[in-house]
């Protein structure tokens, strides 16, 4: 991965709209090779992430961060003078590598207003949640690709409910069964259960208060590639190892999943190290009921009379 100083320079020479961006504002660029995007700065937003690099537990949950840098528009190669331009934070392609990417954006926690919202914006944005999923989950899907599936409005999300986003998720798994197989989609489940644990864990030990951020969830639904990495030894082909808390199998599936899925923490314009003011209780519930529904899947498709 390009550090710093070379994400600037590519990002210099070439900039383009994201191909797979499936949920939040516009503008975010795709950047050289495709290993970096580039997203609009928002101070707050930039604050929080060179605030996270001093806690590595956290900080292995998010996108690797390359810093600032501000696009020059005007002039050219002749030397003429150029005008400073937008300005972005660059950041991990999370979805770089995949042959045929399965990505999701999920709302986590109740909360969607900042700590200096104002009264009447606080109000709205109450209201706003307690008519979706994320006021009484803490788990609103934004929106997904899936390859052979119908693309879904943002607004069909949006009416979700309790009952009904269940079958959402199902959907999003639905290329690992039909493009690779059965097992695989237990075993992409069974991972995503384990890193959203872990994060639960990380977020109980810091001090962060995280309003309207997203987890983004991404794996391969290429056979081919599957196949190539099983081949290669990379990763497991068997994803029944055991149940999901036992800690040996937990250390053994994160080791074999690389380079197949991924699901990090993104969007922190409205988030925030506190220091003395305790862990996230919001953040932290909206991940355990989402680990209640991934777990849900898991449990259908047991055999009558199996554990």
């Amino acid at each position: 991965m390009a550090d710093q100083a070379e994400t600037a320079a590519l990002c210099e020479t070439q900039l383009e709209a994201l191909e797979h961006q499936v949920a939040g504002h516009g503008g975010v660029m795709r950047v050289g090779d495709g290993k970096v995007i580039a997203k609009p700065l928002i101070q707050r937003e930039q604050e929080f992430y060179e605030a996270s690099a001093q806690c590595a537990k956290f900080k292995a949950f998010m996108p690797e961060y390359y810093g600032t840098l501000q696009q020059q528009v005007g002039g050219a190669a002749d030397g003429n003078a150029t005008a400073a331009g937008p300005s972005y934070i660059c950041l991990e392609n999370l979805t770089a590598g995949y042959e045929k990417p399965c990505i999701m954006d999920v709302k986590i926690g109740s909360r969607i207003y900042d700590i200096d919202a104002t009264p009447e914006k606080a109000e709205r944005m109450l209201k706003k949640a307690q008519e979706s999923t994320t006021g009484s989950l803490g788990v609103r899907i934004c929106g997904m690709i899936v390859p052979g599936a119908a693309e879904q409005p943002r607004d069909w999300f949006r009416k979700l409910t309790p009952e009904t986003i269940r079958d959402a998720f199902a959907m999003y798994f639905s290329a690992a069964d039909s493009m690779v197989s059965a097992e695989y989609r237990r075993f992409v489940i069974k991972q995503f259960i384990l890193e959203i644990e872990d994060l639960a864990a990380v977020v109980r030990s810091v001090e962060t208060r995280m309003y309207a951020s997203s987890l983004l969830f991404v794996y391969d639904a290429s056979k081919a590639r599957y196949d190539q990495l099983v081949s290669e030894g990379q990763c497991s082909s068997k994803s029944d190892s055991g149940d999901s808390d036992d800690s040996d199998d937990a250390e053994e599936d994160e080791e074999s999943s690389d380079g197949l899925l991924d699901v990090k923490a993104i969007d922190f314009v409205h988030s925030h190290w506190v220091p003395g003011q305790g862990y996230d209780e919001l953040y932290v519930s909206g991940l355990e009921n989402l680990v209640e529904i991934l777990r849900s899947l898991l449990v259908i498709e047991e055999p009558a009379g199996g554990e």
